[in-house]
């Protein structure tokens, strides 16, 4: 098989001699290794593969699916994809379980390609305007902190530079009421307002934590989890709940609902997409008829 192997050479994890042995180590299973280096317009494609592999995390992931529809438009699903974790939190790899030894990995591969398609994870798409969303978005504090992440120092510490953006917001705490709309799962509409919101297109968030326990990948829908308000006294409730691995359905001012389509009343900023800043305006949710398909 034809591989094109995607790698963001700016992830968080990503070392170079780790790229190596992927290769070496997919090569000695029998595919036709292609490295492919993302830039700063994105992921670039062969069009030639059978299997794109994504060494990266979810916002390299997301690049590659922006990649493939810009490429393939509809098509998109039709290549299917996997993972080689290398980024900040890899939501979507942890939650398909992909292995990150590179050997154990290309085991697992070619084991679920000698399998064959039946058993991949299929996973229906969804999108803010124009924007995949592979993971997960916020609006909120934690938007706010995403915005304000050094990218050098999200290299240095990983994952870590998200909490000390947090802590540096703090002193001057965001907060903006948002009028939400939409369609539930159900086909009925809803009306709300909050000051902060979540989308959970998987089933983690923020790293092994779940804050609805309908999310999934699989799912043809979205996790709506809303504060009506985002006070510091009650984001550290959500944050220390999730961390418990505790419900947060119930949590004085918390909603969720299972969504077909979101609307915000307007552009909202700034707002976080698989844990990336996302400049663009757009206000509206809803599924692409794209399914990812995960070889897994």
């Amino acid at each position: 098989m034809k591989m094109d192997l995607v790698y963001n050479p700016v992830a968080g994890s990503f070392r170079a001699e780790r790229l190596d042995r992927l290769v070496e180590a997919f090569a000695a299973h029998g595919f036709a290794v292609q490295p492919m280096a993302t830039t700063a317009a994105g992921a670039v494609l062969s069009g030639e593969a059978d299997l794109v592999c994504v060494h990266g995390g979810d916002g390299t992931l997301r690049d590659t699916v922006q990649a493939l529809m810009q490429k393939t438009g509809e098509d998109a699903g039709a290549t299917p994809l996997c993972l080689a974790p290398a980024g900040t939190i890899n939501l979507v790899a942890r939650e398909l379980g992909y292995a990150r030894d590179p050997g154990a990995l290309a085991r697992q591969i070619a084991a679920s390609c000698a399998r064959g398609s039946e058993g991949w994870v299929h996973s229906p798409l969804y999108a803010l305007g124009e924007t995949p969303i592979v993971s997960c978005l916020s609006i909120g504090p934690d938007s706010h902190a995403v915005a304000g992440v050094s990218p050098a120092l999200k290299k240095r510490i990983g994952r870590y530079a998200y909490g000390a953006a947090m802590m540096k917001q703090l002193r001057r705490w965001p907060r903006a009421p948002m009028p939400i709309n939409g369609e539930l799962a159900d086909g009925s509409l809803f009306e709300t307002q909050a000051e902060a919101a979540i989308v959970s297109h998987g089933a983690l968030y923020g790293g092994p934590f779940r804050l609805s326990r309908l999310a999934a990948l699989q799912a043809d829908s979205v996790e709506l989890i809303t504060m009506r308000q985002s006070t510091r006294t009650g984001t550290a409730a959500l944050m220390t709940a999730a961390m418990l691995g505790r419900q947060v359905e119930g949590m004085r001012g918390i909603e969720i609902r299972t969504c077909r389509r979101i609307s915000f009343a307007d552009c909202v900023a700034p707002v976080q997409v698989d844990g990336d800043h996302m400049p663009e305006c757009a206000h509206t949710i809803e599924p692409t008829g794209i399914s990812l398909r995960y070889c897994v």
